[in-house]
Parts: structure tokens; C-alpha cells; sequence
């Protein structure tokens, strides 16, 4: 796994390109579909997930809800994960609505050790500090 700096972007952002399993009813083995995970610290609190199939597939992910995913199970509605009761190197990704979703299996210590260093990237608890407020301070304005 390699996390560093997006290119030509500020050092305070991170990147981790890999692949995910994603399992299919019909099908009798998961399809590999490349993925890469980018957290901004300009957008602390998202992750943006880009799917690299026939046509790129972007999500944009809560980075706390994939942390404690790495725990237990959270989400609900269109975004759901948790760790593998079984295999504990395995997280879970559920992703859109049900019954036509995707469930994606992936690497849980590898997301952990990225998820770590956007967490050094923008401590918990400081996201607001990084956030950029005048949009809303426009809207607020009008």
C-alpha cells in the first residue's frame, strides 16, 4: 500500500489506490475492481471513493462512518459497512440501495493505516478548523 500526497496537491492530502472484491449474486467468484480512496484536508470529513470500472463510479464516504466500520457495524440506507465476523482482515462496504447494491470486501488493516494517517492529516475533532465557511457565511449574509 502506498499513501502519499496527491500529486501537484497541498501535502496535507492523502491517496491510497487498491482493490476491492465485489461480490455478485449471479456470479460465482467477485469481480477486482480497482478503487482509490482520497481524502482532502480541505473536505476533512469525506473520503471520496472513485471506482475505476468501465465507467468511473465516484462515492463520497464519511471518514468517520469507514473508521468505525472498521469496528462494528454502521451506516444505514445507502451506505453500510463492518468488519468480517470471520476473516478479520476484512471489511464489509455496502454501497447504494437495496436490492441493487454493491457489497464490496476489501483489506481492513489497510484501510485502518490509511484512515491513521488522514487522522494525522486532520486530528479528530479539529475537522471544523479546516473547513472553508464561506459559502455558508454568504448564504447567511443574503
Amino acid at each position: 500500500m502506498e499513501i502519499t500526497p496527491c500529486p501537484g496537491a497541498a501535502p496535507r492530502d492523502a491517496r491510497w489506490f487498491t482493490f476491492v472484491r465485489q461480490y455478485l449474486p449471479h456470479l460465482s467468484h467477485p469481480l477486482t475492481v480497482p478503487v482509490t480512496f482520497s481524502y482532502r484536508s480541505e473536505d476533512p470529513l469525506c473520503v471520496k471513493a472513485v471506482f475505476h470500472c468501465r465507467q468511473d463510479i465516484t462515492w463520497h464516504l464519511g471518514r468517520d462512518l469507514l473508521a468505525a466500520a472498521t469496528r462494528s457495524l454502521v451506516g444505514g440506507s445507502d451506505v453500510v459497512g463492518w468488519p468480517d465476523p470471520v476473516d478479520d482482515g476484512r471489511l464489509w462496504l455496502r454501497l447504494g440501495p437495496q436490492p441493487d447494491h454493491a457489497l464490496l470486501g476489501l483489506d481492513r488493516g489497510r484501510m485502518i493505516a490509511w484512515l491513521q494517517t488522514t487522522y494525522t492529516l486532520v486530528p479528530p475533532g479539529t475537522e471544523e478548523e479546516h473547513m472553508d465557511w464561506t459559502p455558508i457565511h454568504r448564504l447567511l449574509t443574503c
